[in-house]
């Protein structure tokens, strides 16, 4: 379990602040789901988090960071709920659009954008370290000391030495996805959001904001990831080179006692018997009974046209990763 002081830099015109000394001896166990983006850690999450063994990191987390202590403490936690839950009703939103994931306020979601938020990279590391313990404690206070914290943030996947080094106690559930399919929902997720406004996520990210309402940041962006000259493919193909490569340098430095590794497909097809595995791996039994078979929606795998043109070059930047994996080309 870990504790320490609570974060005193903060802007103590927040809801939240005059209430932060009840969070210094606030203990939790984390559990970290990590992969690279677009490899399947929210369906992992999502599915996890209805088996009721777990606290969780939620949209209305994230959307009302500042007052979630002030807001559980006066008890109008669900009333704050039920507001949010009708702003997302009167935005139209219904679900994330890029992956059609269905919103409400109890989605499980990354503290990445807490982190985010306060000014910060949307990683693990010494300068988010203290905004990232007090998310933690505000969701264990707030959602019951008993249960261990589930966690996912795929930006914290090639840093998962650093979080063993500052959390010796942690547990890490890897999810693995055929990199072809990755680098192809990563592109098609960035381009539709900065191709028409996302109410959702303009909620769960200052940064959306940013740079969707800045004309000139928002062109920027969609040249980072345009389809023309292999400009998109180049970048993601990149991030996911730098990923893939720290997991396979660093994943044999951190004790085989200490993490599970699935893949997104065996997911998929064997939901329940992939479940068991993590359930056993973290010694849990599941305390809601859940059909898992349902929770999984198989989705066509279309892929780009600048995807399927460079799937051979994919696979040779890649195929450390590719065989690791047992992934066909």
């Amino acid at each position: 379990m870990f504790t320490s002081s609570p974060r005193i830099n903060v802007a103590s015109q927040t809801l939240d602040y005059p209430y932060l000394d009840r969070l210094t001896d606030v203990k939790f166990q984390p559990i970290f789901i990590l992969g690279d983006h677009r490899s399947g850690t929210t369906l992992l999450y999502q599915t996890l988090a209805a088996s009721g063994c777990f606290n969780v990191v939620k949209a209305y987390h994230v959307i009302k960071y500042e007052e979630v202590l002030h807001n559980y403490i006066k008890q109008i936690e669900e009333q704050k709920l039920q507001e949010l839950q009708d702003t997302f009703i009167q935005l139209g939103i219904s679900d994330r659009v890029f992956d059609k994931i269905q919103v409400s306020p109890e989605l499980p979601e990354e503290y990445g954008f807490i982190i985010r938020n306060s000014g910060r990279e949307p990683y693990l590391d010494t300068d988010s370290l203290e905004i990232f313990l007090e998310a933690c404690r505000k969701v264990q206070f707030t959602s019951g000391l008993d249960k261990l914290l589930l966690l996912k943030n795929p930006w914290c996947y090639p840093c998962f030495k650093y979080i063993q080094k500052e959390f010796p106690n942690a547990k890490f559930i890897f999810i693995h996805r055929h990199p072809v399919h990755v680098i192809n929902s990563k592109l098609k997720a960035v381009n539709t959001v900065l191709s028409h406004w996302n109410p959702y996520t303009s909620l769960i990210s200052k940064k959306y904001n940013k740079i969707y309402k800045n004309p000139i940041n928002r062109l920027i962006y969609r040249v980072m990831y345009s389809q023309q000259f292999n400009l998109g493919i180049n970048k993601v193909l990149k991030q996911s080179m730098n990923s893939t490569t720290y997991f396979l340098d660093n994943i044999d430095t951190i004790s085989s006692k200490t993490y599970v590794s699935i893949r997104f497909e065996d997911f998929c097809e064997r939901p329940q018997a992939t479940l068991q595995k993590i359930f056993d791996f973290l010694q849990l039994v599941p305390q809601i009974p859940t059909d898992y078979d349902s929770l999984i929606e198989n989705r066509p795998k279309k892929l780009l046209p600048t995807v399927e043109k460079n799937q051979t070059r994919i696979y040779k930047q890649l195929k450390p990763y590719f065989d690791f994996h047992s992934y066909s080309a």
